[in-house]
């Protein structure tokens, strides 16, 4: 299919080299495609790309940078399908990527200057494919705005505390070593009785963003703390974890409210690991160390969960008595394409055995993904490749089946 003014997959190059602009344009010739060139960067800011047009972009521009123009392009919610050039340095390249995925931008590719003519065929031919393939199937089946649609309330969510709506699944934790099943991770949801199971991602926000996440975790704690009782009686020895957002970690009577409810279910605080993230320890250090201290005093183990993802994460190693390191999914789940996230990881595991800490990888969502996180000598996985989320009774089962 040849590009036309009218068709639903513009291509665009933004180049100020227009030598170079040209050879790119050429290149796409030969495979039947058309493209428009601009050589400014404040002129292409001023046409209406859509999510199924194709931007190759050099972030080298004078007026406005690359970087500038994914900025702008991504507060107007303008957000096509970025290919990213650069003569510069494939670290720039490589974190350029990074910030326009940080801000929900579909970056296709990334190639360093000069690139082979084959090379950059195969991929605007292949870009294209991908780009008209979805424009088609958009049309032929118009999105319903799931977003607005399946978006709770505050007082829909207030609601679902009083009516105890919400409820826990437990994803299972293996070791590297001998695949035994070794803790489960809580992991709530929301039985709307409209919209069905919606996920934390839903609620979770909107209860931080009302101060909420206390009356939530209590209620995720107490129920937690049932079903895991009821996996007890089902003759299984295991331990589980539970999150602790940092609202929690910022009330000084936590550690005592979670050891009285343990003690009324008679249930050893040594079974429960607590993962908390960076972010949650940003605020009120001396706080929560003094939860931290006490909790680990009290017996339960602590998990710094989503770690390398936040701020200081050596100072919050250093400080806070954590016997669990859980490397972040994103580093996990790019591995074993992204030379960058592997060696991340590796640090991750140094850094953890010499602090005699336990490493969990979670995203472990593929054979490729555990053969290599094994060969690097992480501990324990947790992710897909091992088992969804699951409701208590086929938690209990799945156990029992391996």
């Amino acid at each position: 299919m040849s590009i036309t003014e009218n068709s639903p997959c513009k291509i665009y190059i933004v180049d100020d080299d227009e030598q170079q602009a040209n050879l790119m344009q050429a290149m796409t010739k030969t495979i039947q495609l058309e493209t428009k060139i601009y050589t400014s960067s404040i002129e292409f800011l001023k046409v209406a790309v859509t999510e199924h047009d194709i931007v190759i972009l050099d972030l080298q521009m004078p007026e406005k940078d690359g970087i500038e123009i994914m900025r702008e392009l991504a507060s107007c919610h303008k957000k096509p399908n970025f290919i990213l050039v650069s003569g510069f340095d494939e670290r720039v390249l490589h974190s350029a990527k990074q910030l326009a995925e940080s801000k929900q931008l579909n970056v296709v590719s990334t190639l360093s200057k000069p690139f082979k003519a084959k090379v950059f065929i195969a991929l605007i031919k292949a870009t294209h494919e991908k780009c008209l393939e979805n424009y088609l199937k958009q049309q032929n089946n118009p999105a319903i705005d799931e977003d607005n649609q399946n978006s709770p309330t505050i007082e829909e969510l207030k609601l679902a505390l009083r009516k105890h709506q919400l409820i826990v699944y437990f994803q299972p934790q293996v070791s590297f070593n001998t695949s035994a099943l070794q803790i489960a991770e809580v992991l709530v949801r929301w039985q709307h009785p409209e919209k069905g199971i919606l996920l934390p991602d839903t609620f979770i926000p909107l209860a931080e963003k009302h101060e909420l996440m206390n009356l939530l975790t209590e209620e995720i704690l107490m129920l937690a703390i049932k079903e895991y009782k009821k996996i007890i009686a089902g003759g299984l020895d295991i331990q589980i974890s539970i999150n602790l957002s940092a609202q929690n970690v910022s009330d000084l009577s936590m550690p005592e409210k979670l050891e009285g409810l343990l003690k009324h279910y008679d249930i050893d605080p040594k079974s429960i690991t607590l993962e908390i993230t960076e972010s949650a320890l940003m605020n009120k250090v001396s706080d929560s160390l003094d939860i931290l201290n006490r909790l680990r005093m009290k017996g339960f183990s602590l998990s710094i969960d989503d770690f390398g993802t936040g701020y200081s994460s050596l100072v919050k190693l250093y400080q806070a008595p954590f016997t669990e390191l859980k490397i972040d999914r994103q580093f996990v789940l790019r591995s074993v394409i992204d030379p960058d996230s592997k060696a991340i990881i590796k640090l991750c595991i140094l850094l953890a055995n010499e602090l005699k800490m336990k490493t969990v990888a979670e995203g472990v969502e593929s054979k490729e993904i555990w053969d290599q996180l094994q060969s690097m000598g992480c501990d324990h996985a947790q992710g897909n490749y091992i088992a969804m989320p699951m409701p208590t009774d086929e938690f209990i089962l799945w156990v029992k089946n391996q």
